[in-house]
């Protein structure tokens, strides 16, 4: 197997993100060069009436990704204190703001769940997987 030493994981909370997480600590556990980047992505074109409801609800969202990235970045520190690791909130469509990431960076793998979180979402966020495999120029691995 190939030998990743810029590795990025998109990330969403969801149980399947958790276990690409998981995948990319096992994976830098055996490389001590490799970088790490997390990250999440808001989608925040979604038709709202109102611009002072769409900015509030942006703004709480916001919040929580960087709530979330907090979280994760304080666990890679723990587990990988000798990495670098780097977390970062996208916004724009997830699948192309994750790829363009990975380009932007110069990052050699994507590790990301097969779907996301329940119900709609869960469809949506596969259909985020599906994209990014599509258009990368890197290996993915998709973690089920």
């Amino acid at each position: 197997m190939k030998k990743y030493n810029k590795i990025l994981v998109a990330f969403d909370g969801s149980d399947l993100s958790v276990k690409a997480l998981n995948e990319a600590i096992a994976m830098a556990k055996e490389n001590e060069a490799m970088e790490i980047d997390v990250v999440t992505a808001l989608n925040p074109t979604a038709q709202i009436s109102s611009a002072v409801v769409y900015a509030s609800i942006l703004n709480e969202l916001r919040k929580e990704a960087v709530d979330l990235l907090k979280g994760i970045s304080e666990k890679l520190d723990v587990q990988l204190p000798n990495h670098k690791v780097k977390t970062m909130v996208l916004e724009g469509n997830p699948g192309n703001e994750i790829v363009k990431y990975a380009d932007d960076h110069d990052r050699d793998l994507i590790i990301m769940g097969s779907r996301g979180l329940n119900g709609l979402r869960e469809w949506f966020l596969g259909s985020v997987s599906h994209a990014v495999l599509q258009r990368s120029h890197c290996p993915v691995l998709i973690i089920k």
